[in-house]
């Protein structure tokens, strides 16, 4: 019989998926990650498996706590352009967090290793059709309500805001300055009418 587990696996990964977040995978150590898990080695080993099967599991965590957050927000009971607009704003402000200029987990994910790492890649395509497809949801809602114009595709318009809001957070690494990340939320919200 298996001895029950003397750590919680989500808080683990969630302190692993910290120092990917913090460092890139591959300036990552495994001493790093079990260090910041609070476990050894062989427990790494025996629940998460490699440090790449790891950092897999922090993909796919960010997406269940993270992503489903931002994807839930198509089904906040208020008008469609304050939801986008607040899911914008709320952008900008963690990026003026000094502890929150990391940018999104799924963008650093991507830039680094989704190129070479096809299973990663599949894990951030997925992350980012999540958000997708909430965008999508908020367009439709907000072409309902008269605040989005008719003409444009909400597929290609999700796009779009997928696009601005992950650009708004790749900046604002660099940007402290958050008039400039908001004339971008300007722009981008004047593009829905």
């Amino acid at each position: 019989m298996a001895r029950p587990k003397a750590f919680d696996v989500d808080d683990a990964l969630a302190s692993a998926m910290n120092v990917f977040w913090s460092n890139g995978y591959k300036a990552t150590s495994l001493g790093d990650l079990t260090d910041a898990m609070g476990i050894s080695k062989s427990s790494m080993y025996e629940t998460f498996g490699s440090k790449h099967d790891l950092f897999l599991s922090t993909i796919d965590h960010y997406i269940r706590t993270v992503t489903r957050q931002i994807s839930g927000a198509a089904h906040i009971d208020a008008p469609a352009r304050k939801v986008i607009r607040a899911l914008f704003d709320r952008a900008v402000q963690r990026m003026a967090e000094p502890n929150s200029r990391r940018g999104c987990y799924l963008n650093n994910c991507a830039v680094e290793v989704s190129v070479r790492d096809s299973e990663a890649g599949a894990r951030v395509q997925r992350g980012l059709e999540m958000m997708e497809e909430a965008f999508r949801a908020l367009v439709i809602r907000g072409q309902r309500e008269g605040t989005v114009s008719p003409s444009h595709d909400p597929k290609a318009l999700a796009r779009f805001l997928v696009s601005s809001l992950n650009g708004i957070l790749v900046m604002g690494k660099a940007q402290t300055d958050t008039d400039k990340l908001y004339d971008v939320v300007d722009i981008t919200m004047n593009a829905l009418t």
